[in-house]
């Protein structure tokens, strides 16, 4: 499924599996309910503080054959100084889990052409209800076109998506049983490109509890965990 947005302004929408209004458990890995909160923390390879993400589920409605979470993000710097707070929607729908590209583009990248007119194109990366050790996942990927006096393109590949294991992982918002899962990235904006790889571990109720992400030469560059939750 492929969606295109005029404008790029969407920092990250989750598309999840959708049951019933009354059940916000929409999927195994993922428990979204009104007033639910949780918070991750950003550190380079040295362990050091880079920065954090709150969000906040605020409210939830049902419109035809979707469940959508409005969600309250409030991104942090490394001074803990707010430097974006927006409101994005997470959509419950067909029984898969569909995670929005836009996460994956640099931040650099986003702040340089954040005032330009952007179009983005998107296949989404998918999490189905039932994680087996060993088995592929869909790829994704992600296309931005930027208008204006000079046309410029970018793309986003997410590939070789694979569940390696199921194991224990310790983080600051407790112990989770999750499962592991290596990718692939392939950045590529004109004469630049750039390969990278991502392990997430993702559990149930909960979701991405740890990612991290290595350089083509398999060195540390950076990592998320998750340090807040309420249930």
């Amino acid at each position: 499924m492929k969606i295109i947005y005029k404008a790029f302004a969407v920092f990250l929408v989750i598309f999840m599996p959708f049951k019933s209004i009354s059940q916000s458990d929409c999927n195994p890995y993922f428990l979204l309910k009104e007033g639910r909160k949780w918070t991750s923390a950003n550190y380079n390879a040295k362990d050091k503080y880079q920065g954090k993400q709150s969000y906040e589920v605020t409210s939830l409605t049902e419109d035809a054959d979707k469940l959508i979470a409005s969600v309250m993000l409030i991104s942090y710097d490394k001074k803990d100084k707010v430097v974006m707070e927006k409101e994005v929607e997470f959509v419950c729908k067909d029984g898969i889990v569909e995670l929005d590209m836009s996460k994956y583009i640099p931040e650099e990248t986003m702040e340089s052409f954040k005032e330009m007119d952007m179009q983005v194109e998107f296949d989404a990366v998918t999490i189905p209800e039932n994680l087996v050790v060993g088995e592929y996942l869909q790829d994704g990927g992600i296309d931005i076109t930027i208008s204006g006096p000079m046309k410029m393109n970018m793309s986003v590949k997410i590939q070789d998506r694979k569940v390696m294991a199921k194991e224990s992982i310790e983080v600051p918002a407790g112990s989770y049983e999750a499962y592991k899962i290596n990718s692939i990235i392939k950045f590529d904006a004109m004469v630049t490109t750039r390969e990278s790889k991502n392990i997430e571990w993702v559990a149930k109720n909960v979701g991405v509890v740890r990612s991290e992400q290595y350089d083509k030469k398999g060195d540390l560059n950076s990592y998320t965990v998750l340090t807040e939750i309420n249930w």
